[in-house]
């Protein structure tokens, strides 16, 4: 049917012709071919033309002033050659473009003419003529736009075609767009469900039935793209990876697929093509609503999958920064924790198969991170050191991930046996146990590459070197088995470097199984060419001892072995001999050289430690009996001899030509020693010099030297030698003394010099003898050197004193500045009794610190000036100007810390506006004679405040100034230090601020009293007066509780009021003021009540007693005709009461009614009078009726009118009943 549709579709688009028709009809039609016309354009008509092609290009980012003149070229040679059927215009790179034809080059966009062959346009209708368009890069979304805009309406509406072939035709043409919309859109990884455009234009009404049909095969494929889309749950990859971030994305992209394909779904055109085919009962539509509703919870189970799946992406890219594989294992719980909660909380992924491949995609995420960690081509480059100790480090890694899965699963699955931990642990780890056996084939990689290859980044390896016959060979076996070695590992990086720790390749089995028996034989090559050990040797020692480890191999007779071990002995020897040759040339160079010491010394020196170095190695030689003979050795030991006496001649010229040299003239040396021990610098003021002779010294030092060679010493230089150790020890305490004394006077400065003068010049006079009489000449004088040092030790522990003194006293003078003179160590406010004792013991105890503080520092000033006195009696000006400096130090301490203490009161009182207020002193208040007072009073607290100043002041004057201590002259005294204080002018500012502060605290207690005695009305009024108050207002119920009201709420608002305030620094307890005030309250709302209480139950009494008075009145029978008139006129009064006395009723009841409100207690009698008012009245007005009667006074209005005052009364009763009842406390 396809198929049919399908050519019958080609015969009708395309011409009747076949295709060998057309091969013959085609030489035909060149042969007749007509000649091309010309066309003839005028130049405004042609210009004209190129501006129409110019304003009808559509491309994108087209700018008019791109076009240039070549462009345009084309344009009028496409106009005027009739034969190019093609003309393209498009951006080249940069440049606007066109030619004839297509483009050969790549273009995201062109626009195109197209005319019939040898077609000439004319102006006027050059619109309707030329065929245009533009295409993009997107062929096929142009083509599906085309195919779907222009030529589907075309085909649709084409009148000359039958129904059934453009129904046909159009339903193919349906199919066709369906399934390039679909495979377009595949290409960008979304589903686009494609719409007919007739669909759009489709009007409201009965609906063609073939379109229907056609309708359904769209839908068709919706449905398969559809189910296509909903089947597609699964993130495969078959040879890569999966990470978490990338099932993450899978879930995202699937999210997004399915939340486009409801959206489509969703809209019109879509609504409209469903409806159309409901509306037509269309087979497909319950298939189609299946997938639709399926579709919608495929997104509510993306949803849902990306949000728990969102957990990990912040913790799983953690593992890509890391710095190394050993960081991951801090990372691992977190993960496998949040795994654990997505299995146990998820809607959707919590199946045993989606859990245990999120932990696989941990684990290739982990693998992924140590193989770009691992680096294999840096390692098989040359870095095998490297690549053992990341590759160990990724094993661990490994391991440590199974370690803490495999405790963590049986931690998580105890806690939680609803869901047990039964996941597939071979599905987990396959890829990690895979990557751990590859990481091992790389650690063995890297040590073959270290013992066979020489391949070593931390150092390079020396080429193994052999001596001997088979030196040269065995270095070859050497050279061949490290280039086999290399031959192999580069064979092996260019075939599996690429898949080395891919485990998802197989290739590298074969390749390592490969790697394995190449090093199986280079192993056996090297185990050979470790007997030959002894041939690396290259000195007499390491020979030596080579020969001697392999002694056993001399005892084979047969083959080369003992003639190899053999030629070693005579090597041995060979290396004796010339290490002779070496060391008597080095002794040659270094005559040559400068040295240290004397060149005499030098060289006698030099010469016999070579030959006793020598002289070791050849008593070596001898004492190895078990080395075999050689007849090298005789020759070499008499090589030997020879050179010993030789360097013991040079020895003996070395001494004779120092000899010649140095001590050889006349005159005696010991003249160099007329000289004094010391002398004045005069480079540095004050200081003391050595002043020996250093000739003298050095002679003497190389006379010693050739002595301990066995030499006599020079008859010249006898005399002076003998002295050497006397002029030696002079020369060690003259240079002792001097740098004692220098490091003295370096240590003080100028102004401490002037002050120490007295006892340097002391120490002058003490070493006069050796600047000006003893020399190095004259005997050891003992006593010089012990009186200089003791005398320097006094005055060096002098100076130790005096400085130690200044460093105690600097450091004491800090502590007192920070010293503060109290301290507010409690929490909050308290009471002001607290407050003085603590400010008492805070006080106290500073001042015993000060006073420590105090005594330290005489103390100290007391040990110098005992030390100082000692030496200069006399008090000098510098004295006096030292012990004032200490004084004024001492002062400015004090009163940086009293600063300190007032400062931080001043902070405890003060407060900014726009801080909360820190109060530091509790009070209460209280309502007593009629007033409000406080306890303590500020008088109090300012006493207190004002008395803190005083203490410190006095703490102060107790402090006697050092120099009135050190009993200085009375003139060179300072003043007192509580005058200091006084005087300062910041501690009288801050004795201002806090004044200030203490008069603000008063104004505002003044705002505090204001505020309470608003109430004060309370505590004025008496009870004669409140009684009066009341009796004199109208007493009804209103008036009562309208009081009771007003007390209650005056009652409340007090109560409301917190029970501590603030008040700037104080803290004011509310307590005591408001019991008072509810006390007052409480009396005037109970004197109220008792009121209210007499005044009903007097006004019921009175009711009772008028009722009972006139029931026995009204009752008495009249005996004379006087007594019955005054009894008709008082039972007529007291029928005109009945109105009144019953309209009082009602207040009456209310005043009852308040005092059930407010649960007072009636006596007994009352409430029965309450309750039985009703029977009482209607019993009253009973005894009228019958009064009436007894006064022949039956009338008729008479009666009428006391049943009618009855009912009135008894609903009055029933009211007030029912409000009396409804009130009443329920059980």
């Amino acid at each position: 049917m396809a198929s049919s549709s399908a050519v019958e579709d080609e015969h009708l688009t395309d011409s009747d012709l076949t295709d060998d028709e057309e091969r013959s009809v085609v030489p035909r039609q060149e042969e007749l071919r007509p000649e091309t016309p010309k066309p003839s354009y005028g130049d405004e008509e042609l210009h004209q033309l190129v501006g129409y092609i110019q304003r009808m290009s559509v491309l994108s980012c087209l700018d008019h002033r791109d076009w240039q003149e070549g462009a345009l070229d084309i344009i009028r040679r496409w106009l005027l050659e009739v034969h190019e059927p093609l003309l393209t215009i498009y951006y080249d790179r940069d440049a606007l473009s066109a030619c004839l034809g297509i483009p050969a080059t790549c273009v995201s966009d062109l626009s195109y003419f197209r005319r019939e062959p040898n077609e000439i346009f004319s102006v006027e209708g050059f619109h309707d003529e030329v065929n245009f368009g533009t295409l993009t890069s997107d062929v096929d979304g142009c083509l599906m736009d085309l195919l779907d805009r222009l030529y589907a309406p075309f085909f649709r509406n084409y009148s000359e075609w039958n129904a059934t072939v453009r129904n046909r035709f159009c339903s193919s043409l349906d199919r066709f767009l369906a399934f390039l919309t679909g495979m377009h859109h595949q290409i960008s990884g979304v589903a686009v469900l494609y719409v007919p455009y007739v669909i759009k234009e489709l009007a409201a009404g009965p609906v063609d039935r073939q379109l229907v049909r056609s309708l359904e095969g769209i839908a068709l494929y919706w449905t398969t793209q559809i189910r296509t889309l909903l089947g597609d749950d699964t993130l495969t990859v078959p040879h890569d990876l999966v990470t978490v971030r990338d099932e993450f994305e899978f879930w995202e992209y699937r999210y997004e697929v399915l939340q486009g394909i409801n959206d489509q779904l969703a809209q019109s055109d879509v609504q409209k093509v469903l409806l159309l085919l409901h509306n037509a009962h269309s087979v497909h539509m319950s298939q189609m609503d299946g997938l639709i509703e399926r579709a919608n919870q495929e997104l509510l189970k993306a949803l849902s999958n990306i949000k728990f799946l969102h957990l990990l992406i912040e913790p799983c890219s953690k593992i890509d920064v890391a710095a190394s594989p050993a960081d991951l294992s801090k990372l691992l719980p977190r993960i496998i924790h949040l795994i654990r909660f997505i299995w146990l909380n998820s809607e959707y992924y919590n199946t045993t198969r989606l859990i245990a491949g999120l932990f696989r995609n941990l684990s290739n995420q982990i693998i992924k991170f140590c193989t770009d960690h691992t680096k294999v081509e840096d390692i098989l480059s040359g870095k095998p050191r490297f690549g053992i100790q990341i590759c160990n480090n990724a094993i661990d890694c490994c391991l440590a991930y199974k370690g803490i899965y495999n405790k963590m699963s049986k931690e998580l699955a105890g806690k939680e046996t609803k869901l047990p931990w039964e996941l597939n642990e071979g599905l987990i780890f396959n890829h990690i146990d895979a990557f751990v056996e590859r990481l091992n084939d790389v650690i063995d990689i890297c040590e073959s590459m270290i013992v066979f290859g020489r391949l070593d980044e931390n150092g390079s390896i020396p080429k193994p070197a052999f001596g001997g016959t088979c030196g040269d060979e065995l270095e070859r076996i050497a050279e061949n088995v490290e280039q086999q070695f290399l031959d192999t590992l580069q064979q092996l990086l260019g075939s599996s470097q690429a898949y080395i720790l891919n485990v998802h390749r197989s290739d590298w089995y074969k390749d390592v199984a490969n790697f394995r028996r190449s090093m199986q034989k280079l192993e056996e090559t090297v185990q050979r060419l470790i007997f030959n050990v002894f041939q690396r040797v290259s000195n007499v020692e390491e020979t030596l001892e080579a020969l001697q480890a392999m002694l056993f191999y001399s005892y084979r007779q047969r083959g080369t072995l003992r003639k190899t071990y053999l030629m070693e002995v005579s090597r041995l020897w060979r290396l004796f001999s010339k290490e002779m040759d070496a060391t008597s040339r080095k002794l040659l160079e270094e005559r040559r050289q400068e040295s240290w010491i004397s060149k005499h010394v030098s060289t006698a020196l030099n010469y016999r430690i070579n030959l006793e170095r020598l002289a070791w190695l050849k008593d070596r030689l001898k004492s190895a009996e078990w080395l075999p003979s050689d007849k090298e050795s005789s020759p070499v030991l008499a090589k030997f001899d020879s050179l010993r006496h030789e360097f013991q001649k040079e020895m003996r010229l070395a001494y004779e030509d120092w000899v010649v040299k140095c001590c050889g003239f006349s005159g005696d040396l010991s003249q160099r020693l007329d000289r004094y021990l010391m002398v004045r610098s005069k480079k540095f003021k004050g200081l003391l010099e050595c002043n020996v002779d250093p000739s003298v010294l050095e002679l003497c030092e190389q006379a010693q030297h050739f002595e301990r060679l066995g030499f006599a010493i020079p008859n010249t230089l006898k005399k002076l030698y003998e002295r050497y150790d006397t002029i030696r020890s002079l020369y060690n305490s003259v240079i002792q003394l001097a740098l004692r004394h220098n490091c003295i006077l370096t240590d003080l400065s100028e102004k401490e010099r002037k002050l120490f003068r007295p006892l340097i010049q002391a120490c002058d006079r003490q070493l006069a003898p050796g600047i000006f009489k003893i020399t190095y000449g004259s005997e050891l004088n003992e006593d010089f050197f012990e009186d200089g040092n003791e005398f320097i030790g006094e005055f060096q522990e002098l100076v130790h004193i005096f400085k130690r003194a200044n460093r105690g006293m600097a450091r004491t003078c800090e502590k007192i500045c920070d010293t503060c003179l109290m301290h507010f160590a409690f929490a909050g406010a308290v009471d002001i009794s607290v407050f003085r004792q603590h400010l008492s013991a805070s006080l106290n105890s500073s001042g015993d610190i000060l006073r420590s503080y105090y005594s330290n520092i005489l103390e100290l000033l007391f040990a110098f000036s005992r030390q100082f006195q000692s030496v200069d009696d006399e008090m000098s000006s510098e004295w006096i100007t030292y012990v004032n400096d200490l004084d004024d130090m001492l002062a400015s301490a004090l009163m940086t810390s009293a600063r300190g203490s007032l400062n931080m009161l001043y902070k405890a009182l003060h407060c900014e506006e726009d801080m909360a207020s820190a109060p530091i002193i509790v009070l209460e208040s209280d309502v007593k004679d009629g007033r409000i007072v406080f306890t303590p009073d500020m008088d109090a607290i300012e006493e207190t405040m004002n008395g803190i100043v005083d203490s410190i002041r006095s703490m102060l004057d107790q402090f006697p100034r050092l120099g009135y201590k050190l009993k200085l002259p009375k003139k060179q005294q300072r003043q007192g230090f509580a005058s200091v204080f006084r005087e300062d002018q910041e501690c009288s500012d801050l004795m201002r601020s806090i004044q200030a502060e203490i008069a603000r605290q008063q104004d505002e207690m003044a705002k505090y009293e204001m505020v309470w005695n608003q109430h004060r009305v309370l505590w004025e009024i008496t009870e004669e007066e409140f009684r009066q108050r009341l009796m004199s207002s109208s007493r009804t119920a209103g008036v009562f509780e309208g009081a009771i009201e007003h007390y209650s709420a005056l009652a409340d608002d007090v109560i409301f009021e917190d029970a501590i305030t603030n008040v700037y620094f104080i803290l004011i307890n509310q307590n005591a003021l408001k019991s008072t005030i509810l006390d007052w309250i409480e009396k005037w709302q109970a004197l109220n009540i008792n009121m209210l209480l007499d005044h009903a139950s007097n006004l019921m009494r009175a009711t009772y007693r008028y009722m009972g008075r006139n029931e026995r009145n009204v009752m008495k029978v009249p005996r004379t005709i006087r007594e019955t008139v005054v009894a008709k006129q008082h039972f007529e009064k007291l029928l005109k009461e009945v109105p009144v006395k019953q309209s009082a009723f009602t207040p009456m009841l209310e005043l009852f009614v308040l005092l059930h409100k407010y649960e007072v207690q009636l006596n007994e009698k009352t409430y029965q009078q309450v309750m039985g008012l009703e029977l009482a009245w209607l019993h009253y007005l009973q005894v009228l009726g019958e009064a009436d009667e007894m006064l022949d006074n039956e009338g008729s209005e008479t009666k009428s009118e006391l049943a009618k005052h009855g009912e009135k009364f008894k609903l009055i009763l029933k009211e007030f009943l029912e409000e009396f009842y409804s009130k009443l406390p329920k059980k």
